[in-house]
């Protein structure tokens, strides 16, 4: 066989080796497209415990929710008329009067119980997202699964440096055997509960003497700062903040205001 022959049989077997990579190449990316994302669930669910994966899904929304009560005095979203515009948040009045000269109301006499219910109501639309994408996961893994309870009961609780948030479901899932996974709950680190023991202090002071000694509060509680500020109309915010964890309770109050001038 001359060169020239010879270079172009080379040449013809170098192409068809390069189409066949392309074909090879493009089913393989084709295969990816259809099974990668069935795949990957398969992964999540196996690498992750059922726990793992709620913890993972529903603890950001916990933990936006419990900011933006933080800033707003206690709720996600303030009451209307009994709140005061602070630096792009409505606060809420804890402790209230539209007089002059006299002690205010307490608006919130039960502050944790009602931070704790504001939570509840407001993740729990995520929640029950997150137990369907937990029961799909595993359905797209080949497994047999259901959930208990369709409606997830969500139970939260403000503790001592730290919210704990527990749902009452289970889990089965069959795939040859049987495995029930139960007592389900996400645990974060804040100090909203301490926090807001002394708002409802300050609160009880301000109904009673219309003001509150934050400086013997930062003696008693060297981890907290208290500030104070003072509106024109009467209206006083408070600022708790932890210096260990960072995180901050604001509301407001107006109690034994004076008028204009004096």
């Amino acid at each position: 066989m001359s060169a020239k022959k010879r270079f172009i049989a080379n040449h013809k077997g170098q192409v068809t080796i390069f189409i066949i990579i392309a074909i090879l190449i493009i089913a393989i990316a084709v295969l990816a497209y259809f099974f990668l994302p069935k795949l990957k669930s398969s992964v999540e669910t196996k690498t992750q415990s059922p726990n793992e994966y709620i913890q993972t899904c529903i603890s950001q929304k916990i933990s936006d929710t419990l900011k933006t009560l933080s800033l707003n005095g206690g709720s996600v979203v303030s009451e209307k008329g009994n709140s005061y515009f602070y630096l792009g948040n409505d606060v809420e009045y804890l402790c209230y009067t539209n007089q002059y000269y006299l002690s205010c109301v307490v608006q919130q006499p039960l502050l944790i119980q009602h931070i704790e219910s504001e939570v509840k109501s407001n993740i729990q639309t995520d929640v029950d997202s997150c137990f369907a994408s937990l029961l799909t996961s595993y359905k797209n893994s080949g497994y047999e699964a259901s959930l208990k309870n369709p409606s997830t009961e969500t139970k939260v609780e403000l503790l001592p440096e730290r919210v704990v948030v527990s749902f009452n479901n289970e889990l089965t899932v069959t795939k040859g055997e049987s495995q029930t996974f139960g007592n389900f709950s996400v645990i974060l680190n804040t100090n909203i509960y301490q926090e807001a023991t002394i708002a409802e202090s300050i609160t009880g002071w301000e109904e009673e003497f219309g003001s509150a000694p934050i400086s013997d509060y930062m003696d008693w509680y060297p981890n907290l700062k208290i500030e104070l500020v003072r509106e024109t109309d009467g209206s006083k915010i408070y600022i708790i903040t932890d210096r260990n964890f960072g995180d901050k309770l604001q509301f407001a109050t107006r109690s034994m205001a004076l008028p204009p001038g004096y």
